[in-house]
């Protein structure tokens, strides 16, 4: 048996990292990781230097091999998703190769220590030290001259899977240089690095001579290595560590062997700097409006801790844009800020301008801050400076003309409808039993409520609602306590509430007036502002008992006193005050029953909440600003008040029934649901709608809540645990039976598949529907005959038609990938009643182990993006390098 020799070293000092790879390339097979790595020399064995510098800087080159591993959220789907492990390695803890932090491990066939302090290690030599391991056939080091030399076979193994390969690695420990002949880098993901020669001119700059980078796999075919997906070549890659930059000579992108992209000379920031100045990736586009365009941030790190991205936007066929983005991060929080300017007229979907030139420009600012555990602050300051010089409005369609991205993003702690704009300003404390928020808004709307038509009439130019329609909230104020302790065998919670509310005008614009915002009905002058000031003190306590049979139950109590101050009802500043003291008392009931069968385990529970309170305190000074819409639905069933804000009080005896099932399988399957309904005893008039049809109102139940006998909730879901689940929300008319409300899902996620369909449909006609119905109109005009004919039915029966096409949507998220290359991918939205597209995509995919390529056809038949009447429509081509591109958009479960 061959006698082997071993040392356990103390580390003596830290030499410096010889050669730092740059980020030009990458590796193998899948995706990214990063290596880490740290050069360290040790002491001498037996009082002799034994330095392995060069060795251990072979681990420092894996610093930069790869960038730091993508996000979860951004990883393509085909990314090596094996956890690096994590080694907590101490002065006196041993990580998994038995050495603690500081010592190191020299095992050989023979070690010679010569008089004239030469060492040399022979004979698969190893090396360890905080977890890598370095190989090599012979180890020579002097320690007089400081020259380390490895050779033969050298390699490095990190902890993290990465390798490092060299004929031959010399590092002189005077000079601080060193160089490594034939060098290859296989990272943790199987990306690859490969140099002629690796060369540290000082401890400033380092030089790789001959490069390729590849992310991809090198196949072999017919004993020859077959061309990479793509790659990248550079005759040398210089890196200077005292300017904090990277060079490049002669930089050769290439795809199948193919050259596609020449740089005779470029540059980029260090990798080693978390953040750098410098041009970020263009976006470039072309379409009828602004023809061709070419964006191109610059990214300013003004420090490590705030940016700012100059993002000039210019176009073949209007104005420039230029669009600015900054960014800050404080101890304590975050502000982002958005912002853009130009100086041109309006221009349509076929690149027509219209009326003057004019500033035109938009703010997009939010920031959120933690004051302490308890306390925090955040607000939005959103802005669209648009005019189009006409009474009727701004225009609404700014962030489309340009193509601004994510313009209508929900932050801070109000949301809003689609196409609005908030300012808003809060305050909020909050801890396990008490919260408090003070809130400041107020609102811009880019919704179209209407067009005007261009000189040659063949354009329209949105216009948007009036912001002057929307209210002003200054303040809005909440605060809820719970004693920590239960308080006869429940919970107690005491709460106050406080807002004014303050309209500018209730204009008539887009057919809108003073009840479409739930305007007091003694409003005697439609078109004047009014202001409302609310405040209420509320009390809720609620039991929660089970006996020993195994019923649950718990009464409970809920009282509010409400004051309004309504002002400015009239033109000569009509003011009414408005008191009254709301209650619902009651009592929840279930008895959950368990049975298992063989193969299965059923799980049956029927519920029932008896709620009582004393008739409705109807005012007409009172508004409904607050409960303007809300949805009956399994949430809501066993709410005792489902109203959806302060201003409506669900009044009324009331039983809300319900029985939840639910089956689960010893296979893993799950099927589970729920039926249910509310019996009153008497009508709710506040759940109504009011429709006039010519001259007379008319009420019917929207909400499916306010008859005796509500329409029935269903719901219903299963989950295979196999990769397949579904779910359908169904709500029936009380009487008729029909579908007045409904949703379907499915989804599948497959080793080849991932998919969802949703079809959400709604029969219940809104009062403009219904008005539009009355007034002869058949969906492309309006007809005398066809409104005679149905006033004279409505005469004859009384009754409205309230069911019919109120909107159907079918929305299809899938990708599909029929062999291990090619697949399908699409993002289909139809609405089934206009017949419409909402901006759906359909694309063909190729894929391999480093590369994803998109053929994308994109459909959009909205009112913005419509070319006169005609849906737009494009086709473009995405592609994405692994570690060099984004990741392809992901489909998930979208329910």
């Amino acid at each position: 048996m061959t006698k082997r020799y071993s040392y356990k070293l103390e580390i003596g000092r830290i030499g410096a990292g010889v050669i730092t790879l740059i980020a030009m390339g990458a590796g193998c097979s899948h995706a990214m990781a990063q290596s880490q790595g740290q050069a360290a020399r040790v002491a001498g064995v037996t009082g002799t230097q034994f330095a392995f510098e060069l060795a251990l800087a072979q681990v420092a080159a894996a610093d930069i091999t790869a960038p730091a591993p993508l996000p979860a959220e951004t990883r393509p789907p085909y990314a090596d998703a094996r956890p690096i492990p994590k080694i907590i390695r101490t002065e006196t803890t041993p990580g998994t190769d038995g050495l603690t932090r500081g010592t190191s491990y020299l095992e050989a066939d023979q070690v010679i220590n010569s008089d004239d302090d030469v060492t040399t290690a022979v004979g698969s030599v190893e090396l360890r030290q905080n977890g890598r391991t370095i190989r090599a056939d012979k180890v020579i080091s002097n320690s007089v001259t400081g020259v380390t030399t490895a050779e033969g076979h050298t390699q490095t193994l990190n902890e993290d899977g990465s390798v490092q390969f060299s004929d031959k690695i010399t590092y002189d420990d005077n000079m601080q240089s060193g160089y490594s002949e034939n060098f290859a880098s296989i990272g943790r993901d199987n990306s690859k690095v490969f140099a002629r020669r690796l060369e540290q001119v000082s401890p400033d700059i380092n030089r790789l001579t001959n490069v390729i980078y590849t992310p991809c796999a090198l196949c072999v075919k017919n004993g020859e290595t077959q061309d990479p997906t793509w790659s990248i070549e550079a005759s040398q890659i210089t890196q200077r560590k005292d300017k904090k930059m990277v060079f490049y000579n002669n930089a050769v992108v290439k795809l199948k062997g193919v050259p596609v992209l020449y740089a005779p000379y470029l540059w980029t920031p260090d990798p080693e700097l978390e953040r750098a100045s410098g041009f970020l990736p263009p976006k470039i586009s072309a379409d009828e409006k602004r023809g061709f365009s070419y964006e191109q941030p610059y990214l300013w790190s003004i420090s490590p801790y705030q940016y700012l991205i100059v993002s000039p936007q210019f176009n073949a066929s209007v104005n420039p844009l230029l669009n600015l983005d900054y960014m800050r991060r404080f101890y304590s929080g975050t502000l982002h800020v958005r912002g853009g300017f130009t100086n041109e007229a309006f221009f349509d979907n076929d690149g027509n301008r219209h009326g003057v030139s004019a500033t035109r420009e938009y703010l997009l600012a939010d920031g959120a801050f933690k004051i302490n555990d308890d306390w925090r602050w955040n607000f939005t300051a959103q802005h669209v400076k648009d005019e189009s010089g006409d009474p009727k409005g701004d225009y609404a369609n700014f962030f489309e003309r340009y193509g601004i991205d994510g313009a209508f993003d929900q932050v801070g702690d109000l949301s809003v409808d689609s196409r609005q704009l908030i300012n808003q300003f809060n305050v909020t404390r909050q801890v396990s039993n008490a919260y408090f928020a003070v809130t400041l808004a107020n609102f811009q709307s880019l919704q179209v409520g209407g067009y005007l038509d261009s000189a040659s009439g063949t354009s329209l130019q949105p216009y948007a609602i009036t912001s002057d329609f929307f209210p002003t909230i200054a303040p809005q104020i909440e605060a809820y306590w719970s004693p920590k302790s239960r308080i006869l065998g429940g919970q107690l919670t005491l709460s106050a509430n406080a807002i004014g509310v303050y309209h500018k005008t209730l204009s008539t614009q887009a057919g809108l007036n003073a009840e479409d915002i739930g305007a007091p009905t003694g409003l005697l002058v439609q078109t004047a502002g009014y202001d409302t000031n609310r405040f209420s003190a509320g009390l809720n306590w609620q039991g929660d008992m089970t006996t020993a049979r195994g019923i649950k139950w718990g009464p409970f109590i809920d009282a509010r006193h409400d004051y309004y101050k309504v002002s400015n009802l009239d033109g000569q500043g009509l003011t009414h005050d408005v008191s009254r003291d709301l209650a619902t008392a009651g009592l929840n009931i279930s008895y959950p029953m368990y049975r298992k069968f063989k193969g299965f385990t059923a799980i049956i529970e029927p519920v029932a909440q008896l709620a009582v309170s004393p008739d409705a305190q109807v005012s007409p000074y009172i508004p409904t600003e607050d409960s303007q819409s809300f949805e009956f639905d399994e949430t809501t069933l066993f709410s005792f008040n489902k109203s959806s804000g302060f201003d409506i009080y669900e009044s009324g005896s009331r039983l809300n029934l319900g029985l939840r099932g639910e089956l689960r399988f010893n296979s893993g399957l799950r099927v589970d649901g729920l039926l249910g309904r509310v019996l009153r005893n008497d009508i709710e008039t506040q759940f109504m709608k009011t429709v006039a049809i010519n001259g007379q109102s008319y009420t019917y139940d929207s909400s499916g809540l306010g008859s005796q006998n509500s329409d029935w909730i269903a719901t219903g879901s299963f989950d295979t645990h196999t990769g397949f689940n579904g779910y359908t929300r169904l709500r029936f008319d009380g009487q008729t039976g029909h579908l007045n409300q409904g949703e379907y899902g499915l989804t599948a996620v497959r080793a080849d598949t991932q998919a969802t369909l949703r079809y959400i449909v709604n029969n219940v006609l809104t009062p403009s529907q219904i008005q539009n119905y009355y007034s002869g109109y058949n969906g492309t005009a309006f007809d005398s005959t066809l409104q005679a004919a149905r006033l004279a039915q409505l005469a004859a029966n009384g009754r409205l038609k309230t069911f019919g096409d109120n909107y159907r949507d079918i929305q299809l998220y899938g990708q599909h990938f029929f062999t291990s290359h090619w697949g399908v991918s699409a993002r289909i939205d139809r609405d089934m009643v206009s017949n419409t597209w909402r901006k759906s995509t359909v694309s063909v995919i190729y894929k391999d182990d480093c590369s994803w390529f998109e053929l994308v056809y994109q459909q959009n038949d909205s009112a913005l993006t419509a070319y006169n009447g005609k849906s737009s429509s494009s086709i473009f081509f995405r592609l994405n390098l692994t570690t060099l591109g984004t990741s392809p958009a992901k489909v998930n479960d979208v329910r």
